[in-house]
């Protein structure tokens, strides 16, 4: 009975021993976990804008010079003088090159000489038939003699022709001693020096010139843009940027010009030209550039900074700013240029979306903007 009665007491303190330890926790916990209310995120906004926006083709093409001519000698004879600078600007018909000219000068006076003789041999024989024919129509001279007057006429004649023909081509190689730009543009490095005996025919050319202005450039694109760059086209005249590779700053705008008749077998690809004024030599042949045709403008297209744009696993989203707080937003996005997004579906214009993500920011939190620009005071949109 003693022993029974301690064990029933052992039990009864085990049990209230164990609810009060019990009792403690849970006041503990209560304690460690209050519910306050959480701070809001201060985000940074900017308004999704509708605005004229171009649909533009972009590639990488070449600059290319619109005539470019390898100046060469047409006629041998040592290099006189060099009459212009490696890098010069050069017109139409400006002089080069000057070749010592005396040799063609003596071809030339011989040829002259050649044909004074043959001359006054033709006119001779001239007279001579004009003598005879009325003699033969009276057959007082035979008719062989009065024939072969004739013949010698038109023989000395024609002796005569070619002896003025010779003076032309004398005058022609003559003229060819003074080298003359065929075109007008730039001029490449001078690769003769005077004293050079020059050949007629010789495999190195004296001089490149390239006419910088107008240049061309070609690019290619791909299979599937060429019924929109036709279709484009068909609307009208077609401008075409031409921008730096690396900054995307613009450099020149031009005219598309052409496209090729066929598609690259191995590339999938067709060729397209574009023509530029370049007065200001803002391109330069060989060079890269980045290019965009404008096919169209969209008068009222919706965009958003590119910064403020997300990628989830649904696609593209945005988190917008409603009545203090932050909203998930999901976006169809068309294309991205100069740093916008171009929306189509998701934002009609107005909305003020979020640019830096904070990464504790969630659909729902409450947030406070912070205006990007002093001046500017962005509300908070309800919907």
């Amino acid at each position: 009975m003693t022993n029974l009665k301690r064990i029933l007491t052992l039990s009864v303190g085990l049990l209230c021993l164990v609810t009060a330890v019990a009792w403690a926790s849970l006041g503990g916990i209560t304690k460690r976990q209050p519910t306050p209310n959480a701070p809001k995120l201060t985000v940074q906004v900017a308004v999704a804008e509708v605005r004229a926006t171009p649909q533009v083709l972009e590639a990488v093409g070449k600059v290319l010079p619109s005539a470019s001519v390898e100046v060469r000698a047409q006629v041998g004879g040592l290099l006189k003088s060099v009459l212009i600078k490696d890098g010069d600007r050069i017109t139409l018909g400006q002089p080069l090159f000057a070749i010592d000219a005396e040799p063609l000068k003596a071809v030339l006076a011989q040829a002259e000489a050649q044909w004074a003789r043959d001359k006054a041999l033709a006119d001779i024989a001239l007279d001579t038939e004009t003598r005879l024919r009325p003699l033969a129509e009276k057959k007082v001279t035979t008719a062989k003699e009065f024939s072969s007057a004739v013949n010698l006429r038109i023989s000395l004649q024609a002796a005569a022709e070619a002896s003025h023909t010779q003076i032309d081509q004398a005058r022609i190689l003559l003229d060819y001693a003074d080298i003359r730009s065929p075109i007008a543009g730039r001029a490449g490095a001078v690769l003769v020096k005077p004293g050079n005996l020059l050949i007629t025919g010789g495999t190195s050319p004296l001089l490149v010139i390239n006419t910088i202005s107008p240049s061309e450039l070609v690019f290619a694109v791909p299979q599937q843009a060429l019924a929109s760059l036709r279709a484009a086209r068909a609307e009208g005249t077609l401008k075409v940027e031409a921008r730096d590779n690396r900054t995307q700053q613009l450099r020149a705008t031009g005219e598309l010009a052409f496209n090729d008749n066929a598609f690259n077998d191995a590339s999938g690809t067709i060729n397209v030209k574009a023509r530029f004024e370049n007065d200001d030599e803002a391109l330069w042949p060989g060079e890269a550039v980045a290019i965009r045709v404008i096919l169209r403008i969209e008068p009222a297209a919706v965009s958003i900074p590119e910064q403020a744009l997300q990628q989830g696993q649904s696609g593209s989203y945005v988190y917008l700013v409603v009545d203090g707080k932050a909203r998930l937003q999901t976006l169809k996005v068309a294309r991205i240029l100069d740093g916008r997004a171009v929306v189509t579906e998701g934002l009609t214009g107005g909305e003020f979306v979020v640019l830096s993500i904070p990464s504790n920011l969630r659909d729902g939190t409450a947030v406070d903007v912070k205006v990007s620009e002093p001046s500017a005071a962005i509300p908070v949109v309800s919907r």
